[in-house]
């Protein structure tokens, strides 16, 4: 089933939506890497969250920016949630390349779009949010709302884990990185962990560390990356 896009969503910016499926060789390049191929060469760490995180059928999982749904389905085939997992994404583009991908299985997954920012959801309605590459795309407040958004999902005991592009230290070198990362005209913020997990100490996640994501291959641009929450009672 699939769950309507929130009425307070805000516009997806039409040369965002031209770009992704424009055939540029950067869009060509993006749409693969969102895909199940580039999805492993690209996020080979996820892979191991269903062992890392004690994943299990019980599981109630929100992907933040699901793109095509790659992740979510692959974290479905691995561990069989009992409840169908929940992609979010603001391009309608996406979410229908998403659906056309998930089409091949058929297995019950939940396709919304909406806003990062004002998720349209219920209070402690997951046990696990994942956000992949969104919050370059985030101004200062707007990754306050998020951070505030998912605290306020998470059902007691769930965990967030957010990574994204980060910093090098060199200026020049982050400055390219950050034109290769973003839509052409859009401007990203490639922030570090420190930074993120201060965002996250400052909407009252009770719980923050360095997720240690690594080694990410390609594309050969540093990563940031938090798991936020309540800690398990093994951690």
């Amino acid at each position: 089933m699939q769950t309507p896009a929130s009425e307070s969503a805000q516009p997806f910016g039409l040369h965002r939506e031209r770009w992704i499926e424009s055939n540029s060789l950067r869009a060509l390049g993006f749409r693969w890497l969102m895909g199940p191929q580039g999805h492993l060469l690209a996020n080979g760490p996820l892979y191991r969250l269903p062992e890392n995180l004690k994943l299990t059928p019980e599981t109630r999982l929100l992907d933040v920016g699901c793109g095509r749904g790659t992740l979510m389905r692959t974290l479905d085939e691995q561990v069989g949630f009992e409840q169908p997992p929940v992609g979010l994404d603001l391009s309608p583009k996406m979410l229908a390349m998403a659906q056309r991908d998930q089409q091949r299985d058929g297995a019950p997954r939940d396709l919304v779009r909406g806003s990062a920012t004002e998720l349209p959801f219920a209070d402690d309605s997951f046990t696990l949010v994942t956000a992949g590459y969104i919050v370059k795309h985030l101004s200062t407040p707007e990754l306050d709302a998020f951070l505030h958004e998912v605290h306020r999902v998470l059902a007691p005991r769930g965990l967030a884990l957010i990574w994204e592009f980060g910093p090098t230290g060199n200026r020049r070198l982050d400055s390219w990185n950050a034109k290769v990362v973003g839509p052409a005209g859009e401007r990203v913020r490639l922030r570090s962990t420190r930074t993120l997990r201060e965002h996250a100490d400052a909407v009252g996640f009770e719980f923050t560390r360095d997720a240690d994501l690594r080694p990410f291959l390609f594309p050969p641009i540093p990563r940031a990356s938090v798991l936020i929450g309540i800690p398990p009672e093994d951690a």
